[in-house]
């Protein structure tokens, strides 16, 4: 389980459709394709039959546990009825089968039965051994996370499907406290809690800068989609409020950075760092600014602070890189770049200006 179901995510909850995952005679959807499938079972004849069915609902979970972009849509009631019969089944036999619990909230979560799933899903990690501290430590980790990964991130998606935006946040957070720097849940976070900012601003009607977190919201969701003016206008009214926030500073410089509004950047940066001189990725802005501003020794050395912070910014080692690549010193150009490599090995500019170096220097041996 890897890839995300983007087809069933983040959709609007259509107004006054009921939660309740119920058929007209008041018995859960679920209970409907089990009784679907008894029947099937009792009125089909012959080994044949039996056999093609199982076949037919191993190769659907199996393509579900290696592919979750695997569609359902397509797919009968009878034999969604089938598949959750068979993993109720396995689950009966043996209740901590992790993975079983797994695809039956998929299954779920891709035929519309969210509250099913979530129950699924909570099941699935109530098979998992607890951590042994406060923290997840790596041994946890390495055994439960990717499980534990996808349990809550479509838990999040279906209590998003039902409208429980803020329930979906707190269950993707979940996420983040192992997993910090996971840039598909940050994604997903940004993207439900633009859903919760709309959901707010309906309610009250109110746009004002009263409310700081709704606009920081909306600026990053603005920022990730390239919409670089209008998360900066967010920016400003969030600042209106919360003017000592390094964080939001930061996200004001990027913006104006993004825009080529360079000397403007460098200023809202500075008062990111006068809050906050700890935080690397305001120094790597900075760096990069400086650069743009045709500064490059200056910026060479605000890169080299926030690679003293963190040095695991890939953007850093690489601009650094190429700074050094364009003052004509290699062999130190060579090893920032070998330092982003190794942060991200397949990255095409950072294998294509190691070429450039490698070829700068087996010119200069001739």
């Amino acid at each position: 389980m890897a890839k995300k179901e983007e087809e069933y995510e983040f959709e609007f909850v259509k107004r006054g459709s009921p939660h309740k995952e119920e058929s007209a005679e008041g018995e859960s959807e679920e209970e409907s394709f089990e009784e679907e499938f008894i029947k099937e079972e009792y009125t089909v004849s012959g080994a044949n039959k039996q056999k093609e069915d199982y076949l037919d609902v191993i190769n659907i979970i199996d393509s579900l546990m290696h592919n979750e972009d695997f569609p359902l849509k397509n797919e009968s009631s009878l034999t969604i009825s089938k598949i959750i019969s068979f993993l109720n089944k396995e689950i009966h036999e043996n209740k901590n089968f992790t993975e079983a619990w797994l695809i039956k909230g998929t299954v779920l979560y891709k035929t519309g039965k969210y509250n099913g799933a979530i129950d699924a899903f909570d099941s699935a990690m109530e098979t998992m051994p607890e951590e042994t501290s406060g923290e997840k430590n790596d041994t946890w980790i390495k055994s439960n996370g990717i499980n534990y990964r996808y349990a809550l991130k479509f838990k999040a998606f279906s209590l998003c499907k039902l409208g429980r935006y803020r329930e979906a946040l707190n269950t993707l957070d979940e996420i983040s406290a192992i997993y910090p720097e996971d840039p598909e849940i940050e994604s997903h976070k940004n993207m439900i809690q633009t859903l919760e900012n709309e959901r707010l601003i309906r309610r009250t009607g109110d746009y004002s800068p009263r409310h700081p977190g709704i606009w920081e919201r909306k600026g990053r969701s603005s920022y990730e989609l390239g919409k670089y003016e209008e998360a900066l206008n967010d920016f400003e009214k969030c600042l209106e409020s919360n003017p000592d926030d390094a964080d939001i500073w930061r996200n004001k410089g990027s913006a104006l950075y993004m825009l080529g509004r360079y000397e403007e950047a460098l200023k809202a940066l500075n008062n990111s760092l006068e809050i906050n001189p700890k935080d690397a990725n305001a120094w790597s802005f900075k760096g990069s600014t400086l650069y743009r501003l045709g500064r490059p020794e200056e910026a060479l050395k605000t890169l080299d602070k926030a690679l003293q912070k963190n040095p695991n910014i890939y953007e850093a080692w690489f601009n650094k890189g190429s700074i050094l690549f364009e003052l004509g010193r290699y062999k130190q150009a060579l090893s920032a770049v070998e330092n982003s490599l190794r942060i991200n090995a397949e990255d095409v500019n950072a294998l294509n200006l190691k070429t450039s170096i490698l070829d700068k220097l087996e010119t200069g041996k001739q």
